[in-house]
């Protein structure tokens, strides 16, 4: 028997970036499963100053200034990171504030991570089609 959650295979070190991706899947739509992630995207090539982190069904893409969750909403596989997949956006300096952490500390892996929540995204882009729309895509 082993304490190593489900998300987080035997023998791997614990990667500070995958625990808030599980926090911001569960402020977007309130998910409980804290999927294992990898790091990067095999579409995007490594960039300074770019956080990613994926699984199935999501992506997490960090910038300085800004942070996107893409939803490819259950089609199964990795996202595209493609502009219809994005649906949340989160200014980090805030986020990480609330996290209490730095966009440096994630980006080299020394952060620690002692959150048990993130807050709500600061935009809810399918929301706001939806609304446009006038349609309620979910309840808030």
């Amino acid at each position: 028997m082993t304490d190593v959650p489900a998300s987080q295979p035997q023998g791997l070190e614990n990667d500070p970036m995958t625990d808030v991706g599980h926090l911001l899947i569960r402020a977007y739509n309130g998910d409980q499963f804290d999927p294992f992630m990898v790091i990067g995207h095999p579409s995007r090539t490594e960039q300074p100053d770019v956080i990613i982190r994926s699984c199935f069904y999501y992506s997490i893409l960090m910038t300085p200034k800004i942070t996107m969750l893409y939803d490819n909403c259950g089609r199964g596989g990795m996202c595209d990171m493609t502009v219809d997949e994005i649906s949340v956006i989160w200014r980090t300096p805030p986020l990480l504030e609330k996290l209490g952490t730095t966009f440096e500390a994630l980006q080299d892996g020394t952060a620690a991570i002692t959150a048990t929540e993130a807050p709500k995204p600061d935009i809810d882009l399918w929301a706001r089609i939806a609304e446009a729309e006038g349609k309620v895509l979910k309840a808030a």
